[in-house]
């Protein structure tokens, strides 16, 4: 019963689509506007840096909430409500089936799960991001890296934490094709 419950409360909070709301408060409609995607980086780059900020915040929350609150019953219950919350926020039934890519919601649930490889994996994400200019390259860096991280940086490694932290970087890179094909055709968009 658990698992159920963790699932479907945490896809239902993870699919709050807070982007588009904050997107549509501004009087942006994020979905025909930028990439066309209602995550933190579109709406820094359509409606400004402080909504993108708070999106980022918000979409982080979505994650980080649910799951410390499920990791409480069983580690394992808390890995069913990083997979829903992830799962709501990618395919929020509320824009269609069609949300963000996951990068926020995936880091707040890493982050109630396992702190110190979350906060490595975000730094690696800002670096990257210094670096190139380019928050996919800095997702999909920071995302790779989770899985080593954990393995390397945890005393008592958990298999079923461990893959989580494989397969949430499989589903990034899913998430992240287009921005895979502009970054290979030297078309993705910088940052600043």
């Amino acid at each position: 019963m658990w698992y159920l419950v963790a699932f479907l409360g945490s896809y239902i909070l993870g699919s709050l689509p807070f982007g588009y709301i904050v997107g549509r408060i501004k009087g942006y409609n994020l979905r025909e506007e930028g990439s066309g995607n209602i995550g933190a980086t579109n709406v820094m780059r359509v409606v400004g840096k402080k909504e993108g900020i708070l999106v980022f915040i918000l979409d982080l929350l979505k994650g980080f909430i649910p799951v410390i609150y499920f990791s409480l019953v069983s580690p394992v219950i808390g890995i069913v409500a990083v997979l829903g919350a992830v799962l709501g926020h990618v395919t929020t039934p509320f824009l269609g089936f069609r949300g963000g890519k996951g990068i926020a919601t995936g880091f707040g649930g890493v982050l109630a799960l396992m702190p110190v490889p979350a906060l490595c994996s975000f730094g690696i994400w800002g670096v990257l991001i210094l670096i190139t200019r380019r928050v996919s390259i800095g997702s999909l860096g920071g995302a790779l890296a989770l899985p080593l991280l954990y393995f390397f940086l945890t005393d008592s490694v958990s298999i079923p934490v461990l893959i989580l932290a494989i397969l949430l970087p499989v589903g990034i890179f899913i998430t992240h094709r287009s921005n895979i094909k502009r970054l290979i055709r030297g078309e993705e968009p910088s940052l600043f």
